[in-house]
């Protein structure tokens, strides 16, 4: 930069209208004072400018800071106007020579500095609500109270649960659709010592598997063709010193599942374009409906991982092999949804718990979940009687020859008549929570096949008021 052009900045800085500038030289004469100081003071440059700064002011922490070299920041003054300006002192050196002293004038008025911080603690207690807010997103809902049932089954699985929290070790829970495997998972970290930690979950077959990488580990600005301006944190590192919760973990693609491992060996992470390793405390929880033992013989799954993700394991049974737990799940679901809607439904019909316990349930407890919501809906709002019930369950009940398949027989639809396979349909689709992929596959059927039976039974309605 030219001397002229340097020379004309610093006149700019000097002269500004928004900060007052006195400069003492190191003898204590003043050399420079532009007008902002000027107004604030009442004292002209012109009866100041050359003379010694104590001739003019009485104050003489300006003098104190060029003797000692110690700044005075936010300092009080009182200004010709009968207002408070805040200012700053500090020495001026060069070689760490102190060469004079100048004082800085940044708000002519102390209210307008008021006016400042009312607006930062405005903005700083708005991020420490949105704070709260995430972390209570990020928390787990379900504690051990939370799972209802009192079968051996249950009451071993809650004991189990209780004492795998203790530990840092991997879960892997297992078991069928529907049976509570998150609520598990939940209720570990809430028994656990990371219960104040974040609880992030991670669904692995709802992310799109060239996606997947970057939602785990999270990329620096620029990694790829199509990630979003800034940096992304991924959801291992959010998980620190929580417990990250892996859903469907059998959905994993092979190129996937050796950086998971790496992950979970080292607890260390790298963001996708970055170069810095980060140490991430962590504990890991999956789940899966899938046999992963099956998968490593098959060759889709690792044996590597699964080994490291089942250090400890937890086995879900389903709903038809704790039948004795369908009474007291219905009771439970029917008081939430009383509290839920407004409701004060008090009795069942004794052929309603005689047609759950007849009932197959594919879909485990979610799937008595939502057919207790849409009876509760349907009812007289006293009462859940048996047609609250939906006609293929009840059908089931009266003709016991009538068993939900459940094996994938691809035959199954083709050799029935009418009436049983619209039932089969309405049971597949119930049991899948209204998955029509999922509804296929249980009936061994392709998704065009589904679709036009669904058409044929006049069903499009049914299911769109059920996803609604």
């Amino acid at each position: 930069m030219k001397d002229a052009e340097k020379a004309l900045l610093i006149d700019a800085l000097a002269n500004n209208p928004h900060i007052g500038i006195t400069i003492i030289n190191k003898d204590g004469i003043v050399v420079s004072r532009n007008k902002v100081n000027e107004d604030v003071t009442g004292i002209k440059n012109t009866d100041l400018i050359g003379k010694h700064f104590s001739q003019v002011f009485h104050c003489k922490e300006l003098l104190e800071v060029l003797e000692k070299g110690i700044p005075k920041f936010g300092q009080p003054l009182k200004t010709v106007n009968g207002t408070q300006a805040v200012i700053h002192r500090i020495p001026l050196r060069i070689n760490n020579e102190i060469i004079g002293a100048a004082s800085v004038t940044t708000f002519k008025d102390a209210r307008d500095m008021e006016n400042l911080l009312a607006k930062y603690d405005f903005v700083k207690n708005k991020l420490k609500h949105y704070d709260r807010e995430l972390r209570k997103l990020r928390a787990a809902k379900y504690s051990l109270e939370n799972i209802i049932g009192e079968s051996d089954e249950i009451v071993t699985n809650k004991k189990l649960a209780e004492t795998y929290a203790q530990g840092n070790s991997p879960v892997l829970i297992t078991g069928e659709t529907g049976t509570g495997k998150e609520l598990f998972a939940h209720a570990i970290h809430l028994a656990s010592p990371r219960r104040n930690g974040p609880f992030i979950r991670v669904n692995c077959g709802a992310i799109p598997s060239e996606l997947l990488e970057s939602e785990l580990f999270g990329y620096e600005e620029g990694a790829f063709t199509g990630a979003r301006r800034g940096t992304k944190v991924g959801k291992f590192e959010l998980a620190n010193h929580g417990t990250i919760f892996l859903d469907e973990i059998s959905l994993l693609t092979m190129p996937m599942q050796p950086k998971l491992l790496t992950v979970l060996q080292n607890h260390e992470i790298e963001r996708i374009g970055g170069n810095r390793v980060m140490k991430i405390d962590f504990r890991v929880i999956s789940a899966t409906n899938q046999d992963l033992r099956q998968m490593v013989e098959e060759g889709t799954f690792r044996n590597d991982l699964y080994y490291r993700l089942g250090v400890l394991n937890l086995d879900i049974s389903p709903l038809r092999e704790k039948k004795c737990d369908i009474k007291i799940l219905v009771k439970h679901f029917i008081e939430f949804f009383n509290s839920e809607y407004g409701f004060n439904i008090s009795e069942i019909d004794p052929d309603v718990m005689d047609i759950l316990s007849k009932w197959a349930w594919p879909g485990n407890v979610r799937e008595l979940r939502n057919i207790v919501e849409r009876a509760v809906q349907v009812s007289d709002k006293k009462c859940i009687k048996a047609n609250n019930l939906p006609d293929y369950m009840v059908s089931n009940w009266e003709s016991t020859s009538l068993q939900y398949p459940t094996g994938h027989n691809t035959n199954t639809l083709k050799n029935s008549k009418n009436g049983v396979e619209k039932k089969l349909l309405e049971s597949a689709l119930v049991s899948s929570n209204w998955n029509k992929s999922r509804a296929a596959k249980r009936l061994g059927i392709s998704r065009a096949l589904l679709y036009n039976l669904i058409k044929k039974y006049d069903l499009r309605g049914q299911i769109h008021r059920q996803l609604q």
